[in-house]
């Protein structure tokens, strides 16, 4: 059986009409992986034994006549930053070699709960710090569009994984756009909800003010099942929101346009790097399906990306170190063993001052502020999520734009990072590709808690758009 590209709601209604059930549908899972993964390294663990049972304990349930909903039976992967009871739990870096979780995190217990099967954690950049995903020392996702490409990062296993049809969804996290820089990168779409939205207890942390769980998956409407079964208050997590998720759009209604929606264009969030045409064409696509739908495109003022990136470097790099230091008790006294371009990272951490790290502070209360005035008369605000396409593997960490040579991270976090500061619900859905074969993905921030309306405009761009979104390539291949 072929699953590739099915939706969760597809798999459900197939489960309904007894044609195929969670176990045959594991077993296709892990023949895909098995088949593709050797040239892709999206997973750093296959949990296969214990999937085996959970598909099967959900196919006596479904004879049974019982459901769990709309994640029964689902093969679910999950970012190597969170805890799977009895897989690798070294969080991608050699300093933790040899750890194994004893527990699942939080969202984890709450997919299984749900009767989602784990099949497995994938691969992230070390600790989470880095949007290449790539490792000295160990196997690097690659990219499945184009294999000489990175996936992007820090969730680069999981968007590989999803992009390739080995899995429908998995569990990601963004503390700087590290689910949608690898959704736009590998063809994806993906959710970083509202800051607290989803517990991060029983996981490393990177920057724990600014890192929020999320989802990528093969459609927009695949987003929400998993975003709901892991959304909620819990003790472990006392920065978790109170308040419930707001109703789920309907994916039918994606639809019947967006009559009356006021989607926000900012001038100062174009960010200071030149967009590559692939962007270019994608984000005027989107404008023009926007239009299509019957939004309204209004020009908002916002601070600068520039600005917003100065403020969030300290406030990252000062909370990093603190977790590394102080929580952890790793650098610099292991320092060696963390990868070169972790260490470095840390290193420059150290040096950032008290007056720099409360200035930061002072200066994302303004954006917040900003943000939060803007949509009172918004719905939803479009911005890209990068300037150009993925690195190569082989120099992961720069791009050529206009022919000069700009670090990956410039061109991308810009874009990226005034959703954390800000911790606004945002949606990255594929709109086209570029000049190279490589889908282009563009992003959709809605007001705070409103996850529905994010997810609700970004559907209705990916029906307009129609057979000009990218889908999941069949294959790992050479250029799209």
């Amino acid at each position: 059986m072929d699953i590739s590209g099915l939706s969760i709601a597809q798999l459900g209604a197939l489960y309904a009409a007894g044609e195929t059930d969670p176990s045959e549908v594991l077993s296709a899972t892990l023949e895909r992986i098995d088949r593709l993964d050797g040239a892709l390294g999206a997973f750093a663990e296959v949990t296969a034994e214990r999937a085996t049972a959970e598909a099967a304990e959900r196919t006596a349930e479904l004879r049974r006549g019982e459901s769990r909903g709309p994640l029964h039976g689902v093969p679910v992967a999950v970012k190597e930053l969170f805890d799977v009871a009895g897989a690798v739990g070294d969080y991608g870096s050699e300093v933790l070699a040899g750890r194994v979780s004893d527990a699942d995190a939080e969202l984890v217990r709450r997919l299984r709960a749900a009767g989602a099967v784990i099949v497995g954690v994938t691969r992230s950049h070390e600790l989470g710090w880095g949007i290449t995903s790539q490792h000295a020392t160990r196997s690097s996702p690659r990219n499945p569009w184009d294999l000489d490409r990175v996936p992007g990062g820090s969730s680069g296993g999981s968007a590989a994984a999803v992009a390739a049809g080995m899995v429908p969804a998995a569990v990601a996290s963004d503390t700087g756009g590290s689910v949608r820089i690898p959704a736009t990168f590998c063809g994806v779409a993906g959710i970083k909800p509202t800051l607290g939205r989803i517990s991060r207890a029983g996981g490393a942390a990177l920057a724990p003010t600014l890192d929020t769980p999320g989802v990528v998956a093969g459609r927009v409407e695949d987003l929400w099942p998993l975003l709901a079964a892991m959304s909620g208050p819990h003790e472990g997590d006392p920065a978790t929101l109170a308040d419930p998720l707001p109703a789920a759009p309907d994916p039918a209604s994606f639809g019947h346009g967006l009559a009356g929606v006021r989607v926000g264009i900012a001038p100062a969030l174009r960010g200071a790097v030149p967009w590559g045409e692939g962007t270019t064409a994608g984000f005027d696509r989107t404008c023009e399906a926007l239009s299509a739908a019957g939004a309204t495109l209004v020009e908002v003022d916002l601070p600068a990306a520039e600005d917003m990136l100065a403020a969030f470097v300290p406030l990252q790099m000062a909370e990093a170190y603190d977790v590394h230091n102080r929580q952890f008790g790793l650098f610099p006294e292991r320092a060696d063993d963390y990868g070169a371009d972790v260490r470095g990272r840390l290193r420059m951490a150290s040096e950032v001052t008290m007056g720099e790290y409360l200035e930061s502070r002072r200066r994302r209360l303004e954006f917040i502020w900003a943000f939060d005035r803007a949509f009172e008369s918004l719905d939803a605000l479009l911005t890209p999520i990068s300037a150009v396409g993925p690195s190569t593997i082989d120099e992961p960490d720069t791009v050529l734009v206009d022919g000069e040579r700009r670090t990956l991270r410039e061109v991308v976090m810009g874009f990226t990072v005034p959703q954390n500061l800000t911790g606004l619900p945002t949606v990255a859905v594929p709109v086209g590709f570029d000049g190279d074969g490589l889908p282009v993905g563009i992003q959709f921030t809605a007001g705070r808690r409103r996850e529905d309306v994010a997810v609700r405009v970004a559907g209705a761009v990916e029906h307009e758009l129609g057979p000009e979104a990218p889908r999941v390539p069949v294959t790992p291949n050479q250029g799209g």
